[in-house]
């Protein structure tokens, strides 16, 4: 039997991209129409504007329903189409804004070392933050408190404090120019009462004259020498010590009685004023009677850079000026463990002059007008 030849084989890849190319058209056609019928079924189930303001909320038991209201929908689908502009945060709408806070290692652990940096925080002394940046002072300085820029012998603090109630909270409308060498507190709310002494001083009316008319009197001073005794004065003579005055003398003369022999005896109880008129002080002396009336004397220091060490002494009665201060007159009236009192020569106002606290340092302390002086009219 013959043999037969093979038939020759189809190319088979040939053939299999032939009918890949045929057959996609045919799935991209079928996937576009499904796509389209899905588009079409969406478009003619979901409801328009129309049809949803018909609908009504769901209310609870009891209530009226409410229908959805056309601009309300409209607001809402246009907010959700337009496109969400982002602006940058200002200070005022910042998610997390922080603080400052103030910390003055030189406060602890018991002062106030650590506070928030508002309208309220002050250095270690008391002075507003917000003062010291009115002047643009270093507030990072520990030493801000003592320190004196426009070198006037007054420091920021007590430019702060300056005429401010003890105990008070100054706001700075009182406050003198830490910058300016002509504003500053007084000089007067520097001065301290350092020491004072206090001298016998006893006096004896001893007797009066009528000469031509006239009262002569007697006065003698226990602790002056025979040599430095008075002559015989009339009223307004001045006595020739420590700013006395002759005043005014009373006649008395009674009758006394004496208990055990009935028998009356007469008894010269007249009495003789001394004034000094500028403190407005009177002492009665009775006649042949020893009065102790102490005479003091008063030590003040100005409590500045320049007058450390320089203290000056003023007796009662007697009118002074403050180092640095010529132009003002304080008249010494009294003194005492409380300070010395002193009226002011020009505005008749009296003040009390605290006295020194050696335990202070006052170059760090406010020594404010107000609180020094009581004013008060005479």
């Amino acid at each position: 039997m013959a043999s037969r030849s093979p038939l020759p084989r189809p190319n088979a890849t040939g053939d299999d991209n032939e009918m890949k190319t045929a057959f996609e058209p045919i799935v991209l056609a079928v996937a576009l129409a499904l796509l389209a019928l899905v588009a079409a079924g969406l478009a003619y189930t979901f409801p328009d504007i129309a049809t949803l303001t018909t609908v009504t909320t769901l209310e609870p038991n009891g209530h009226v329903p409410s229908a959805l209201k056309d601009t309300e929908l409209r607001s809402q689908l246009a907010d959700l189409s337009t496109p969400q502009v982002w602006n940058t945060p200002s200070d005022n709408h910042r998610l997390f804004i922080s603080d400052r806070y103030l910390f003055y290692a030189a406060s602890y652990p018991n002062g106030n070392y650590i506070q928030k940096d508002d309208g309220t925080a002050t250095t270690p002394g008391g002075v507003l933050i917000s003062w010291c940046r009115r002047y643009h002072l270093d507030i990072t300085d520990p030493n801000i408190d003592r320190e004196d820029p426009d070198k006037d012998g007054f420091s920021n603090k007590a430019e702060f404090f300056n005429e401010s109630a003890a105990g008070s909270k100054p706001d700075g409308s009182k406050s003198t120019n830490p910058l300016d060498p002509q504003s500053h507190p007084s000089y007067f709310s520097r001065l301290r009462l350092e020491k004072f002494d206090v001298r016998p001083f006893h006096i004896e009316f001893v007797g009066v004259v009528n000469l031509n008319g006239q009262n002569l009197f007697q006065i003698s001073l226990l602790d002056v020498p025979p040599t430095g005794q008075p002559p015989l004065k009339r009223t307004t003579d001045p006595l020739g010590y420590e700013g006395w005055v002759v005043g005014k003398y009373t006649p008395k003369i009674v009758q006394v009685e004496d208990p055990n022999t009935h028998s009356t005896t007469t008894v010269d109880e007249s009495t003789l004023e001394i004034d000094k008129p500028d403190i407005g002080r009177s002492v009665v002396l009775p006649l042949r009677k020893i009065i102790d009336s102490p005479e003091s004397t008063a030590d003040f220091v100005m409590l500045m850079p320049s007058e450390v060490g320089k203290d000056f002494k003023v007796a009662r009665g007697k009118t002074f000026s403050p180092p640095l201060d010529p132009s003002s007159q304080y008249l010494l009236l009294d003194v005492s463990d409380a300070g010395a009192v002193v009226r002011d020569a020009n505005t008749k106002k009296e003040m009390t002059i605290p006295k020194l606290d050696p335990t202070v340092d006052w170059n760090d302390v406010p020594v404010p007008a107000g609180a020094a002086s009581g004013a008060k009219s005479p």
